[in-house]
């Protein structure tokens, strides 16, 4: 459905799309063109290349792992759905076993225009997904009922902010600067039924460079 939304652009005034800041070119303008189709009294415009992520993301820390990497859309105006791939290792952030982690991160504007020409304050939530020996979805038989929380898949909602930047270039329309607070659903949970653990302890802090294409 999101594929379907994202492929076509209805023009209730029957005004074409136009291609932007696309590359200049013949071929390239004619690769770019919208294509008309009219299905009973609505007239459909596909869009070319509606398949090409609009972002990609570079990131440090933030709930992934050490380093992570994705690409995904901007939908609505308001929805920033990404879908990354985190490392973390011996070598890369010091941990004893090798994670990798595949995460879809669902982001969501908190405005309708940047604050001060170029921060945009957003919200959000993670859903990971783990691998490594350690990791497990229901707890193995040899561990007492409830003695440990599963570890494979976590829910982590952050909060955080971009400042975005606008550029000229035939390819990337933008970059931004961003972070993220974020906490695994674990933490979140002994932080509300515990003592020892304080709801400032569980957030974890990520910053990465988002690069928007044309």
């Amino acid at each position: 459905m999101i594929f379907l939304l994202a492929s076509f652009v209805y023009e209730a005034e029957g005004q074409i799309p136009t291609s932007g800041s696309y590359p200049k070119g013949e071929f390239l303008e004619r690769l770019y063109e919208p294509r008309q189709k009219i299905i009973g009294e609505d007239t459909l415009y596909i869009r070319p290349r509606w398949f090409v992520p609009s972002h990609v993301k570079i990131q440090y820390a933030g709930s992934i792992g050490f380093i992570s990497v994705g690409a995904g859309y901007r939908l609505w105006d308001i929805y920033e759905p990404t879908l990354m791939y985190g490392y973390l290792s011996e070598g890369l952030g010091g941990s004893d076993v090798s994670v990798h982690t595949i995460s879809l991160k669902n982001g969501f504007y908190l405005t309708s225009s940047p604050w001060f020409g170029h921060y945009w304050p957003r919200v959000g939530l993670l859903i990971n997904w783990g691998h490594t020996k350690n990791t497990f979805r229901k707890l193995p038989p040899h561990y007492p009922e409830k003695y440990y929380f599963q570890n494979k898949i976590h829910v982590a909602p952050f909060w955080g902010g971009e400042w975005h930047f606008q550029i000229k270039d035939k390819h990337l329309s933008g970059v931004g600067i961003y972070f993220e607070f974020s906490a695994l659903d674990a933490y979140l949970l002994e932080a509300v039924r515990t003592k020892y653990v304080r709801m400032t302890d569980i957030w974890s802090l990520g910053i990465g460079i988002s690069f928007y294409f044309q």
